[in-house]
């Protein structure tokens, strides 16, 4: 079986990539998942950290993105199709050398200009096909061969988002430990109950909040943890922290590394290997 798993916040900075990243980093190299990592995010940070902008540019150019996906699904009178996932996604894209079994289908600036037409797609009521029902479509072929789907979805709930929670079993939500981080999270979950209503679908899971950059000194995201633990109306943290260190910072420049310790820090290691193991029971094993 393979788990879908969304990876959202509608504010930006909190994490959402190198939370992405670490996850299918460790459910690979130290769990033996096989994973695909889906950048639907315009500003595609997942794809140059993963790719560097050299080899990116070289993938844009070629038209290997999934942007073609989305073109079709516009130029749906078009015989001919553009989009090939086979070809898009990206092999062994990790940067880390002991991993072998983490793949991407990267994303586009192109893909921004399409999105206005998408939202005219969403809200068509005769179309044969919905926005949000394009993403699932394009990667069907491959999604067997893989464990997890890992989706760096943008900071919003509009259409590239909707495609991503409609194949999701669930998601998870990173955060600062802070006001204006953590303010729009019951905002979400409000969001992704109506999407799910909207389209006829099983809300996905609420699998937790992941919190990020936390500051063991900081009495602000002492307080805050205090007020998400107390809050038995939004997910359950997922702990430990992903902790504010130059080691994780860094992890988001595309560099060679030779081990996960390596990349993400030997002080690290261990937490970040509990947080995906408590990542990975809540989907598998629902704890």
């Amino acid at each position: 079986m393979t788990h879908v798993i969304s990876i959202l916040n509608m504010k930006g900075g909190v994490g959402k990539t190198t939370t992405t990243v670490m996850l299918g980093e460790f459910l690979a190299g130290e769990h033996g998942k096989k994973l695909l990592l889906v950048d639907m995010d315009p500003q595609i940070s997942l794809s140059i950290t993963m790719l560097g902008e050299q080899q990116w540019s070289l993938v844009n150019d070629a038209q290997r993105t999934l942007v073609p996906m989305f073109r079709d699904a516009l130029d749906a009178g078009r015989q001919e199709r553009r989009f090939d996932v086979y070809s898009a996604v990206q092999r062994n894209a990790s940067n880390v050398k002991s991993i072998a079994d983490v793949d991407l289908l990267p994303s586009s600036y192109d893909v921004i200009p399409l999105q206005r037409h998408l939202a005219v797609m969403s809200v068509a009521k005769r179309g044969a096909v919905k926005a949000w029902d394009i993403l699932g479509p394009g990667i069907a072929p491959i999604l067997d061969d893989y464990d997890y789907v890992l989706i760096d979805c943008p900071p919003s709930l509009e259409v590239m988002t909707m495609n991503a929670l409609r194949i999701s079993e669930g998601y998870v939500i990173p955060t600062i430990p802070d006001v204006l981080s953590t303010y729009g999270i019951p905002l979400i979950q409000e969001q992704v109950k109506a999407f799910a209503d909207e389209v006829g679908m099983r809300p996905p899971a609420e699998l937790g909040v992941i919190v990020t950059k936390h500051l063991k000194n900081s009495p602000v995201h002492r307080g805050q943890l205090a007020r998400l633990r107390n809050n038995h109306t939004i997910p359950e943290l997922l702990a430990p922290w992903v902790p504010e260190t130059s080691k994780v910072s860094a992890a988001a420049e595309c560099q060679p590394y030779s081990t996960l310790k390596t990349k993400y820090g030997h002080t690290n290691f261990q937490g970040l290997w509990q947080l995906t193991e408590a990542f990975r029971q809540r989907v598998e094993e629902g704890e």
